[in-house]
């Protein structure tokens, strides 16, 4: 029975401690591969690291874009604070399965591997491949690399299981990170005029950007652009001027005012503070157009198996989708997950057992309609 392989593995999953850093993928993989593997599936391992891994598994033919079911397999830290339950015993209470990576997405993996081997005994040419990869949580580095090597598949779509709470996502906000560095000259604080103030210069860009420099860009379903100073380190003792100081920032944008936009107007409103300017992360928003038929056919499996209409929504979070789907020649991705997105890198995190069962309610159809 699928529901009983979906839950085992999820329950399986989250006792392996893939913790990021280091990961340990590989663990992981170990135990994917060989169901995959027994199913019909063509399995290829890809190094990132020591014991970590990602892994594609693919079934059907080659010279057909293939449906593409997307995971990560890392978690975040614990955290400091205690847990009800430890978070890598995969208890299960009041019907809710509890551990790191329950939500945040050992359970949405274990819904799509579910789910492909059920269906791969149904079908033989229809391609369909799994990504299940490493290093999503610092900066989708899995994907990035089997993006870079090409070893990739043609692609139809992607769906990215990422939690939800099963409702389809057509996207997210893009991330942009930067780091603005200032320099001045330093001095005794006794004599503040013989000195440059570094921290002067780093506070006005801290106004300057703050002052609404990425409102006016609202996006229908995307909402508007967000920016945040998150992070300022200046000085090294109390009675000197600081000669150095480093300004943190972080971007939400979305396709009314993409990164690219939101860096311009940075360089061009510090440019007389003489910043220097570094992007730490840059994953561009991803949207995908609600009237392609084949979101449409994802969207009313959504509707059936759920009982209700979904409109046009994005996720709350940046996933693998980001990458996969400009990187695969810009197909449609949909993300679409069991697990409520406010479980994600919480203590106490767990899914609801009745949201993986629907999570691969939906899958199940989804597969029988693009792969049939």
């Amino acid at each position: 029975m699928p529901h009983t392989l979906a839950f085992s593995l999820a329950q399986n999953l989250v006792r392996i401690n893939t913790v990021n850093p280091p990961g340990n993928e590989t663990d992981a993989v170990r135990v994917l591969a060989p169901l995959l593997k027994e199913a019909g599936f063509s399995i290829k391992e890809y190094q990132y690291g020591p014991n970590r891994s990602s892994l594609v598994a693919h079934r059907g033919r080659l010279d057909q874009p293939a449906v593409i079911l997307s995971g990560h397999l890392d978690t975040v830290p614990f955290g400091a604070q205690p847990w009800k339950r430890p978070p890598l015993s995969g208890e299960v209470h009041d019907n809710k399965l509890y551990g790191r990576g329950s939500a945040d997405m050992k359970g949405g993996v274990a819904v799509l591997v579910a789910a492909a081997i059920h269906f791969a005994a149904k079908v033989t040419d229809i391609p369909i491949t799994l990504i299940l990869s490493a290093n999503e949580e610092i900066g989708c580095g899995g994907v990035s690399r089997l993006i870079q090597e090409q070893v990739l598949p043609q692609a139809r779509c992607v769906l990215v299981a990422e939690p939800t709470g099963n409702v389809p996502c057509l996207g997210h906000k893009g991330v942009l990170w930067v780091k603005a560095t200032f320099h001045g000259t330093t001095a005794h604080a006794a004599f503040p005029h013989l000195g440059d103030n570094a921290l002067l210069k780093a506070a006005q860009a801290v106004v300057t950007l703050n002052n609404g420099i990425v409102s006016g860009y609202s996006h229908p379903a995307m909402g508007e652009p967000t920016l945040v100073t998150s992070k300022l380190a200046s000085g090294d003792n109390y009675n000197s001027v600081p000669d150095r100081a480093e300004l943190g920032i972080d971007s939400r944008s979305t396709i009314a005012l993409p990164n690219d936009a939101i860096l311009s107007k940075i360089k061009t409103l510090l440019a007389h503070l003489d910043a220097e300017i570094e992007t730490i992360f840059n994953l561009p928003p991803l949207w995908t157009d609600p009237e392609l038929d084949i979101v449409k056919s994802v969207i009313d499996c959504c509707d059936l198996i759920r009982g209700c209409r979904h409109e046009s929504q994005i996720a709350p979070f940046y996933t693998d989708g980001g990458l996969l789907g400009p990187g695969l020649g810009g197909v449609p991705v949909i993300i679409l997950g069991p697990g409520e997105s406010g479980m994600a890198h919480q203590v106490n995190e767990h899914v609801a057992i009745a949201d993986l069962r629907e999570g691969l309610d939906i899958y199940l159809e989804i597969l029988s309609r693009l792969c049939c």
